[in-house]
């Protein structure tokens, strides 16, 4: 101990350093991971519908969509994250910039000039909270869009298509996703399309009775459509799907009430029907003038498919058709109760107090890893020096207390102040105990302080 005591000890350098998260042992600076995030997106118009189209993988079948993906990531050389809604598109990547994630897109599409937004680091991981916390959907706080990006997250991991590593940004997203809904109560909010096809359905069919119904399509949003018409006390229900068979087995008691047949049957000759429900996926209109509804007589068609499934000319001149822009428009009617201005104002505020929270916590993470570090340590070296006593529980105060001594150092200390420190205890503990402490937490602190960091330390 006699050359050592004059050592400097400055244990602090490793929590003033970012944050190290550990994933399956590889420890990764989350800073450093937020800056490298690269966010393009495209909030659809009429200007740049067209352009929509071509980039979202709405329209695509599973393996049509992996295939796309998979060529993106290689073409990118990193992680790829693809994300669709109904009234927007995006595409996050890591270790790129966005103007890298631009110019591959153009390439893998043939398109250029492509009307992005742009968003990197902190401003990305903002505008995903903003746009899962649905601030910023056709209505305010809906429901769909949390599940629907959570689903998508679990989707690109299961296809590595994000790391492990990479899949931990999104976790940080749907924590403050949490708050942030919490904060405004919009778990209590109501499913915005399946409560306005409801009333909408409801005002259609007030005055028809027992009225001929037909479902495009025996997905998720099919099977609410069928159920939606069956609590309206609809009874003659008909669902077109590409493989009826396919489809009875996804949801075989509520199939076996359906008449069912292919595209191929029903549109091959003219139907009789007072409203269809589409909900077919497709990059583009299955119905368009030279291939309009089979249904001569006057209806209504209501299309709940992104992109459009029907066209405007898919529909004769006399039938109704109610696509994306009148959901839209009804669902900023629907909710006029809502001030929209100063709940969007509220929302910036608190997010931005989430998002100070969320870079303070990277921060004091460290802290807390390596106190908590400390106090293991030297509770595992009290273990040692009371192997031969009975002082068990005094063992295990003294090194708390020197722990707490160490934690609270502010900056560098000199070796000999933390020995005198041991040696000088009012505690009953044999001195030539106190010697062995001393000696041992020397130089464990020593062996810790030639680290170069705080993952090494850890490891």
């Amino acid at each position: 101990m006699t050359g050592e005591r004059i050592l400097e000890i400055n244990l602090k350098r490793f929590v003033q350093q970012p944050h190290a998260s550990e994933v399956d042992g590889d420890f990764h600076d989350p800073k450093a991971l937020m800056n490298n995030v690269a966010l393009v997106a495209m909030k659809f118009n009429s200007e740049n519908i067209h352009v929509a189209r071509s980039l979202t993988t709405e329209g695509m079948n599973k393996e049509e969509k992996l295939s796309h993906l998979s060529q993106l990531k290689e073409t990118l050389n990193h992680d790829i994250f693809e994300f669709s809604t109904c009234n927007r598109i995006l595409y996050l990547g890591f270790n790129t910039t966005c103007e890298r994630l631009a110019q591959k897109l153009e390439e893998h599409t043939g398109m250029t000039d492509l009307p992005f937004q742009h968003y990197t680091g902190i401003d990305a991981w903002k505008s995903l909270v903003k746009i899962c916390s649905g601030l910023d959907s056709f209505m305010i706080g809906e429901l769909q869009v949390m599940g629907q990006f959570r689903s998508a997250v679990a989707w690109h991991r299961k296809h590595d298509l994000i790391d492990k590593t990479n899949e931990s940004f999104f976790h940080h997203v749907v924590a403050a996703n949490r708050t942030l809904r919490k904060e405004f109560g919009f778990n209590k909010t109501t499913e915005s399309m399946l409560n306005l096809a409801t009333s909408t359905l409801q005002e259609i069919l007030k005055d028809k009775g027992q009225a001929n119904c037909v479902v495009l399509g025996f997905g998720e949003m099919g099977q609410k459509a069928v159920e939606t018409l069956q609590q309206l006390q609809q009874n003659s229900i008909t669902v077109v799907s590409r493989s009826p068979e396919k489809s009875r087995l996804r949801n075989q008691g509520l199939a076996s009430e359906l008449n069912m047949m292919t595209f191929e049957e029903w549109n091959s000759k003219s139907h009789t029907s007072d409203v269809i429900i589409s909900t077919i996926r497709s990059a583009k209109p299955t119905y368009f003038d030279a291939n309009q509804i089979p249904v001569e007589q006057a209806c209504t068609v209501m299309d709940f498919s992104w992109p459009p499934s029907v066209a405007r000319n898919g529909v004769h001149s006399h039938q109704k058709l109610l696509g994306m822009d009148t959901w839209i428009r009804a669902a900023h009617k629907l909710g006029v109760d809502w001030d929209y201005a100063s709940t969007l104002e509220k929302g910036d505020v608190v997010l931005g107090n989430i998002t100070d929270e969320f870079l303070s916590a990277l921060s004091n993470r460290s802290d807390a890893k390596f106190r908590t570090f400390i106090y293991s340590k030297l509770d595992s070296m009290a273990k040692d020096w009371s192997v031969n006593t009975d002082q068990d529980a005094t063992m295990q105060a003294f090194s708390r207390e020197i722990a707490t001594w160490i934690c609270t150092q502010t900056g560098a200390f000199r070796i000999h102040d933390l020995e005198q420190l041991i040696l000088q205890t009012q505690r009953e503990v044999d001195s030539d105990l106190l010697s062995v402490i001393a000696s041992d937490v020397g130089k464990t602190m020593l062996e810790l302080n030639a680290k170069s960091d705080l993952a090494e330390v850890l490891g």
